[in-house]
């Protein structure tokens, strides 16, 4: 009897025994996935940068190596990774960064972080790697009274190879590749440091101690490299007062951009001052028509006809036939003749567009697709021109900004509040990232990263801003916002900065006392598509309906707001908030 007893609980034991160990799998599994890599107590990871590319990451790393042969890369939980040079305990820590920051060894955003966010090293000068583990601490710990190790000489290099038929100077960029924005522009012969490399690009230090990303096709090795006193050390050259004085042409000249191709490229390039270390805001095909309101050495400064203002060389202001050819630059628009315009003659008498007609109708339009530091998104260039093409049959004068910077879109923005002060109507587009925080709505540029707390107000641009310029006495304002998209950055900079005001979508602006109307993609707090063909349903719809004719704004809105509820199964309906003391049609 008890044999069968015995044999009989067997099944039960091994049932029990398996339960035992899937439940202690299932426990390490849930440890392994929550695993943070933190030395404990009161230490930390001195943090010296963070790049969301692990080559940017360990190549940076590979430079402080050097003199820290503790370094090492961690994967934080947010994606991005983190360049430590080790851990130490508090409170030596602290005054050990402040030391290595006096003397400008580290930056002085440098920082202790206690490794709850790290998952695991992914690559270290003292070849330990993985999750946390006794060995990797042990590697990797800094003790008291350390100091960087003898610095070994660094590669050096100079740069060389460059075209001096075309711009003749090297970009110095943020990141390793040309998405990345340019920091500085290097001269012939500028003595490098080279730090680390990433593929094609290398991370460089000039004399300066600025340091950043360059094409290794333009720097030349030299072990033993010596400057002569007539190379250039520092690069760019530090920004002087213009020795020629600036000199007003009154009145102003009109003229157009004449023959570019001795210029080695298809534009002009417009800049925000009289020289080409300024920012370019604009390229000008050959043909587009100008005012020319002051000279400056050989430079001028020039209006166009949608109200821009900037500096261009004047080798190139002339009467000429206009060409169509030109590449359109991510961040800058692109400006050019009518293609249904006659050509300039060879002597022009331009009209002098500066102000606009009564009944005028101006249109913004900016698409910003290429995000830099997050998911591109697929369709708001291709929502912005086929509105753009639209509102220019509809008789629209359309200043248009494809993929722009924080810069360019103040720029353009600027030339809109100047274009419309004698405008009648006025319309404002805009498809891309944006964002609400306390109630306020932000335009999100392409190049924001939106890192910490204050990246709100120096990395976007609020709508509100540009809502307050339109809504002028005696002017009919439409503000179309196509920008209620998912946004993992503004889901990230709620995480960094803690901020419990930033919201889903965007908030239900006030349409104040003017005469304007607001629409949005969908309604305040909620998100819309991006669409999964060459539009978003929102663009699409309004596409359809814009040009019909004799029908009234509202009226149209509603059957876009009928179209995209039907389009999406009922998870979008456009939303929009009117005080339009009167009609308005499209078309009649």
């Amino acid at each position: 009897m008890t044999e069968q007893i015995a044999a009989a609980s067997k099944p039960f034991h091994r049932l029990r025994l398996l339960c035992i160990l899937f439940a202690l799998l299932a426990s390490t599994l849930v440890s392994t996935a929550s695993a943070s890599v933190m030395p404990g107590g009161n230490s930390g990871w001195l943090v010296v940068a963070s790049r969301p590319d692990a080559n940017a990451a360990i190549s940076l790393a590979s430079g402080f190596a050097k003199r820290f042969p503790q370094v090492t890369v961690f994967q934080s939980n947010n994606g991005w990774y983190a360049v430590t040079l080790g851990w130490m305990r508090q409170p030596a820590g602290n005054s050990y960064r402040a030391r290595l920051v006096s003397t400008g060894i580290i930056p002085g955003d440098s920082y202790f972080h206690n490794g709850q966010r790290f998952q695991y090293a992914v690559w270290s000068a003292t070849g330990m790697t993985g999750a946390a583990s006794q060995a990797l601490f042990a590697a990797t710990a800094l003790q008291q009274g350390t100091s960087p190790s003898p610095e070994r000489s660094p590669p050096q290099a100079y740069v060389s190879g460059l075209d001096p038929r075309g711009d003749n100077y090297l970009s110095l960029r943020t990141g390793p590749g040309t998405r990345y924005q340019e920091v500085a522009r290097m001269a012939p012969n500028t003595p490098l440091t080279i730090l680390g490399r990433s593929g094609s690009w290398l991370n460089v230090a000039m004399a300066n101690g600025r340091s950043g990303w360059a094409y290794s096709k333009y720097v030349a090795s030299a072990p033993s490299y010596a400057p002569s006193p007539q190379t250039p050390v520092i690069a760019p050259p530090p920004v002087t007062s213009p020795t020629i004085a600036k000199r007003s042409i009154a009145p102003p000249r009109p003229g157009v951009v004449g023959d570019l191709s001795d210029s080695g490229d298809s534009f002009l390039s417009l800049r925000t001052g009289a020289g080409s270390r300024h920012t370019e805001i604009a390229r000008l095909l050959e043909g587009t028509e100008v005012s020319m309101l002051a000279q400056q050495g050989a430079w001028f400064e020039i209006e166009l006809t949608n109200g821009m203002r900037g500096w261009a060389h004047g080798r190139y202001l002339a009467a000429a036939k206009p060409s169509s050819s030109g590449a359109v630059s991510p961040g800058v628009p692109t400006i050019g003749p009518d293609a249904n315009s006659n050509p300039p003659a060879s002597s022009p008498n331009l009209p002098d567009l500066s102000s606009l007609p009564d009944g005028k109708r101006v249109a913004l339009i900016i698409g910003n697709s290429a995000y830099e530091h997050t998911t591109p998104l697929p369709n708001p260039k291709n929502d912005a021109a086929g509105l753009t093409a639209s509102l220019k049959r509809l008789g629209f004068t359309v200043i248009l900004g494809l993929d722009q910077s924080k810069v360019a879109m103040e720029s353009t923005i600027r030339s809109f509040v100047r274009n419309i002060q004698d405008a009648d109507v006025a319309l404002f587009f805009y498809a891309g990232h944006a964002m609400q925080m306390d109630g306020r709505n932000f335009l999100i540029p392409i190049d924001a990263k939106l890192e910490d707390a204050t990246a709100v107000d120096f990395e976007t641009i609020e709508l509100g801003t540009v809502l307050n310029y339109m809504n002028a006495p005696g002017r009919l304002s439409i503000a179309l916002l196509d920008a209620c998209r998912d946004n993992p950055l503004s889901r990230r900079f709620r995480t960094l900065s803690r901020s419990a005001s930033v919201g889903r979508g965007l908030a239900a602006p006030r349409a104040g006392d003017g005469n304007i109307l607001i629409g949005f993609a969908t309604a305040p707090g909620d998100v819309a598509l991006d669409g999964e063909g060459q539009n978003s349903p929102f663009t699409e719809a309004l596409l359809k309906h814009i040009e019909t004719p004799s029908l009234e704004i509202e009226i149209m809105l509603k059957r876009v707001k009928a179209d995209v509820y039907a389009s999406t199964q009922g998870s979008q309906s456009p939303w929009h908030n009117s005080a339009l003391r009167r009609e308005f049609y499209f078309s009649k």
